[in-house]
């Protein structure tokens, strides 16, 4: 009896793959084209190096240590931790490969993007009173995100790929869909190992945190550093490009699933 089950549910799936198949003969189109451009990629490793030269470099008085570039979507991307944050007292490392990766979504997906560019000197994913917060506050008022994304890198030791950090769902506010459709986008492209809640963003003053506290949904992504770009000679170009693919899709998708909400 298992035998012949597991017969049936082979020749079931076979057969079901043939019809698709045949379906897509019509056309003769069966795959994705991809996205992601050699331009693309080195144009994020020039500007990563770029960052890198400030990493630890300190703000002038009154100079901004973060920027905004605007975007067409509805989707806000985060990179708190771009360039090195201050926090209790010791300059600490960034996530690098998440600012270039930030403003890569900004120039392939048109997504909304704040990031830190300077050395912080208050971290603004551990603590609320800055300058950060508070252009993060100014911006979820004016532009009224969807989504806000909140990039960061993990240790190339941790077993996942991707960490979603929810607040054990509660940053979702209630749309666990974008949750499952972005996993959904990483896992198409060849990002499969995923995880929820390693670091579940709870703790401390994180940005997730506060962008839920307003009544908009936040995930935070803790990427393991085996998909970023590294200015210091790691580099993941091939790894790269397909996070960045799978992220700029997902942006786009999303957008195209909110404008047609609206008709």
């Amino acid at each position: 009896m298992k035998r012949l089950v597991t017969s049936l549910v082979a020749a079931f799936m076979f057969s079901t793959a043939v019809q698709a198949a045949d379906l897509g003969k019509k056309d003769g189109i069966f795959f994705d084209r991809a996205l992601v451009t050699k331009k693309n990629v080195a144009e994020a490793i020039d500007l990563e190096r770029g960052l890198q030269k400030k990493y630890k470099v300190q703000p002038g008085r009154n100079e901004a240590w973060f920027k905004f570039f605007p975007g067409t979507s509805k989707v806000l991307v985060i990179a708190p931790h771009a360039t090195s944050p201050m926090r209790e007292g010791r300059l600490r490392f960034p996530d690098s490969g998440t600012g270039s990766l930030a403003i890569m979504l900004n120039r392939l997906a048109k997504a909304n993007v704040l990031y830190t560019s300077l050395a912080s000197p208050s971290d603004p994913n551990y603590y609320d009173d800055n300058n950060f917060k508070r252009e993060l506050d100014r911006l979820l008022k004016t532009l009224k995100p969807a989504l806000v994304l909140d990039l960061h890198g993990s240790h190339a030791y941790l077993p996942y790929d991707v960490d979603f950090g929810t607040m054990g769902g509660k940053s979702l506010i209630g749309r666990g869909d974008y949750l499952l459709k972005l996993a959904e986008a990483l896992r198409k492209e060849g990002i499969l190992n995923l995880s929820q809640d390693f670091f579940a963003a709870e703790k401390n003053a994180t940005d997730t945190k506060w962008v839920a506290a307003r009544g908009i949904p936040a995930i935070q992504l803790e990427i393991n550093s085996t998909w970023l770009l590294h200015p210091d000679g790691n580099l993941q170009p091939h790894r790269f490009a397909q996070l960045l693919q799978a992220l700029t899709r997902y942006i786009l998708s999303l957008d195209q699933e909110v404008s047609n909400s609206k008709e």
